[in-house]
């Protein structure tokens, strides 16, 4: 599975830093509404695997750009 540079911008500048936030939401109204043990889940794990995926896409795609085959 090859990822083109528009995939990968797409990805690192949209959807995973969106999708990081909505998770670190969740989790904080689960923790208020009295889910501690699953809203703490969500900000520790969930929210921060979109986090390394957002850091993934970048660096893939600034590699792309340095190597000019990026289509």
């Amino acid at each position: 599975m090859t990822l083109d540079k528009t995939t990968l911008a797409f990805i690192a500048f949209v959807a995973c830093p969106v999708l990081g936030l909505v998770s670190a939401v969740m989790g904080l109204v689960m923790i208020l509404t009295g889910d501690v043990a699953m809203g703490v889940v969500f900000l520790v794990v969930v929210a921060q695997v979109f986090v390394l995926g957002g850091l993934w896409a970048t660096r893939k795609r600034r590699s792309l750009l340095q190597d000019r085959t990026g289509q």
